[in-house]
Order: C-alpha cells, then sequence, then structure tokens
C-alpha cells in the first residue's frame, strides 16, 4: 500500500500493473476494498484503488470541505503527484458521481468513463431515502452501517469481514456529508458535454437504478449498456468476473 499526502491529508492507495491508469472511485465510506475483485484488471491496466479523504485508512483534517468537487480535485492532484496526465476512471455507485463530475470538468484528464450503477441526479423517492437513511446510520451506528453494507455485498464470509472492517475506519461525519452531497448532486444538464466512450453496467433486478439509462442514452454520443441478468446493484463484488471481462473488452476496444 502507497501513501501521498493531498491537503495536509495522508491519502492510501494501491497501485498495481501497467498500461493505461484505471482510477476506481468508491461510494461513501466503503474505501478501495471495495474494488478487491477488480485486481485481474491488473493483468491489463495500471489499476488504481484509492480510499479518498477521512475514509478507510485515509486521513481527514477536519472544517475541510466534504463534497463531490472537493474530491474530484483532490484526485486530479492525486494524479498530478503521480505524474499521470490522463485514466479512466471507474465509479461505482454513488462514487459515480465524482467520475462524472471529473468527467465534465477535467475533459483533458479522462480518457474514458465507467459507472456501474451510476446515476446522475437523486431523483427517485427511494434512492433518496437511502441516501438519508445513510446520512443517519453513518453519524449514529456506523459499524451498523458497515454490517449491513458488508453483508449486501458479498456472501464470502472472509471478503465481507474485510470490507466492514475497512467501513469501521471510516469517519462517520465525513461518510455522513458525502451521502448528503451526492443526494444533492446533479449533472443532469451537463451530460451532453461528455465526449469521451462510456460504459454503464446496471443489475437486471437493480430497477429504480436503471432507469437511468435513458437519461444517459438521449444526452451521450459514445455510450454502451451492459445489463447483467439476475442482479442487484452490487456488481463489482456480486459478479466480479462479468464485470471485468466486460470492462477489459470496452476498454482495449476504445483505447
Amino acid at each position: 500500500m502507497n501513501t501521498i499526502t493531498i491537503n495536509e491529508e495522508t491519502i492510501h492507495f494501491e497501485d498495481i500493473g501497467e498500461g493505461t491508469p484505471l482510477i476506481c472511485i468508491h461510494p461513501p465510506g466503503m474505501g478501495r476494498k471495495v474494488f478487491y475483485e477488480q485486481k485481474p484488471l491488473s493483468k491489463h491496466f495500471r489499476l488504481i484503488m484509492l480510499d479518498l479523504a477521512g475514509q478507510g485508512d485515509s486521513t481527514y483534517r477536519n472544517k475541510t470541505e466534504i463534497s463531490v468537487k472537493r474530491f474530484g480535485e483532490d484526485i486530479i492532484e492525486f494524479m498530478d503527484k503521480l505524474r499521470i496526465q490522463s485514466a479512466v476512471f471507474f465509479g461505482y455507485s454513488s462514487g459515480g458521481a465524482i467520475a462524472q463530475y471529473l468527467t465534465i470538468h477535467y475533459p483533458s484528464r479522462v480518457q474514458s468513463l465507467i459507472l456501474s450503477g451510476g446515476y446522475p441526479i437523486v431523483d427517485h423517492l427511494l434512492i433518496k431515502n437511502e441516501h438519508r437513511l445513510g446520512i443517519v446510520t453513518a453519524k449514529n451506528t456506523k459499524k451498523l452501517l458497515s454490517r449491513l453494507l458488508a453483508f449486501a455485498h458479498t456472501k464470502d464470509k472472509e471478503y465481507r469481514e474485510v470490507l466492514r472492517e475497512h467501513m469501521n475506519k471510516t469517519d462517520g461525519s465525513v461518510w455522513a456529508a458525502s451521502y448528503n452531497d451526492v443526494m444533492n448532486f446533479c449533472c443532469k444538464d451537463e451530460l451532453h458535454q461528455i465526449t469521451v466512450p462510456v460504459l454503464l453496467m446496471y443489475g437486471s433486478k437493480s430497477d429504480i437504478y436503471n432507469t437511468y439509462i435513458k437519461t444517459y442514452k438521449r444526452a451521450l454520443q459514445n455510450v454502451e449498456v451492459f445489463i447483467i441478468k439476475g442482479e442487484f446493484h452490487q456488481l463489482p463484488t456480486k459478479q466480479p468476473s462479468y464485470v471485468n471481462q466486460i470492462i477489459t473488452g470496452f476498454l482495449l476496444n476504445k483505447l
């Protein structure tokens, strides 16, 4: 594991493989280990998994801003320090808000955008309530939230414990503030600015999130959509082989 200092905060990350940089952006609180099943991608790409500030092993300096914009700009500084001119961004769930922010506001730094269960706006009541519940539990019962998310993401007891322990390290206030900012994030009207190739992945049983496919298709000119049958939202951990295969095929064809 490597570390780098950004804004007086120590960012922990893993950097494996060679080739095109593929930077994975996790949902609030979960940290880099939610992408551990994506490690086989390092056979083809330079896979970079980081803990955003205040999450997982990374530190947080009190009173610094917690927002999609702030985390996006942290990643740009992170890339600068590693001398990475441009990269592919892989955002999972609400981590996709940061990936979309980067693609819209820093287009020269983005080669391609990959979203698993992504959305450009939280405008469905069910998703809003999920975020609201996340805010409350992150503030008050962080350990319970860690346990529930770990259980939802894998049946593997050993990996489940890895996820739980890693999430328990996250600062509860950062976790809650991240959920809150994503809940109010909207890039729907800016999607047309995205010109790089885009890959979208959804589970066939994730009905509410799937409704955003039409929004993306209307706004984007270069987009591919994959629906994984029989799955819900947690594709990187529940169907890693399929996810990795889709990503590899997409990027080797587009880059």
